[in-house]
C-alpha cells in the first residue's frame, strides 16, 4: 500500500487502467458538461448542475465538484477515455467515514457508452484504489431492485450482494423503492479479487 487514510484520499488523483482514466474535472469537462446537460441525460450525480448558466458551470467545474475532496469526505472523477480523453461518465465515492473506513461508492456512464464494460471497469479501478492506496476497509453500493444493468456491474466487479435494503430510495413521485446493497472489502483484494 502506497499510503493510507485521508492524506492519500485528499491528494491529486489520477487513475489509469484498461481503457480508462479517472480523473479530476476541470474546466475543460466544460464542452461535454454542456453537452450533456442539453442532451438532458441522466447519469450526473444529483449535486451536479443541471442548467446552462456559464458562471454557476464554471465555478462548479472549478471549485463546487472538489469541496468534498479537499474536506476528505468523498470525491468525483470524470471517467475518460485514455485515448481520446473525452467524458465517458462520472464515478464517486461519498459518505467516507475515515473512523469506520467506509465509504459507498455511485458512478454514472453516458447513454451513447453503455454497454460496453465501461461501468465495470471503473468501478473496479476505483474500489481497488479506495481499499488498496486509500486504506479504507469496505466500499458499499447500493442499486435500485429494478435496475438489472447497476446489478450487472456490481456482480462483474466483484461486489458481494449482501441483502435488500426496503424502501430506502425516495423516487421523483415520492415512493420509496428497495435496494440491493452490495459491498467489497479490503481482504477481498487478497483473495484474489481483479487488480487495477
Amino acid at each position: 500500500m502506497e499510503g493510507s487514510g485521508v492524506d492519500v484520499f485528499t491528494g491529486s488523483v489520477r487513475l489509469e487502467a484498461g481503457r480508462l482514466v479517472l480523473r479530476p474535472f476541470g474546466l475543460d469537462d466544460a464542452p461535454d458538461l454542456i453537452e450533456v446537460i442539453r442532451a438532458g441525460e441522466d447519469f450526473l450525480p444529483p449535486n451536479f448542475p443541471d442548467a446552462l448558466e456559464a458562471e454557476p458551470l464554471a465555478w462548479f467545474l472549478r471549485e463546487g465538484v472538489h469541496k468534498v475532496h479537499r474536506f476528505g469526505l468523498g470525491i468525483h472523477l470524470a471517467v475518460t477515455d485514455r485515448e481520446t480523453g473525452g467524458l465517458i461518465g462520472t464515478i464517486g465515492l461519498f459518505k467516507v467515514d475515515w473512523t469506520q473506513l467506509t465509504c459507498e461508492v455511485g458512478y454514472g456512464v453516458r447513454s451513447s457508452a453503455r454497454g460496453r464494460g465501461y461501468a465495470t471497469e471503473a468501478l473496479t479501478l476505483v474500489s481497488n484504489w479506495a481499499l488498496r492506496d486509500c486504506g479504507l476497509f469496505r466500499v458499499e453500493l447500493r442499486a435500485l431492485t429494478t435496475n438489472h444493468a447497476s446489478i450487472r456491474v456490481a456482480e462483474k466487479a466483484d461486489y458481494v450482494r449482501e441483502g435488500v435494503a426496503r424502501g430506502a430510495e425516495r423516487d421523483a413521485d415520492g415512493v420509496n423503492r428497495d435496494m440491493f446493497v452490495f459491498s467489497r472489502i479490503a481482504p477481498d483484494l487478497r483473495q484474489g479479487g481483479p487488480a487495477c
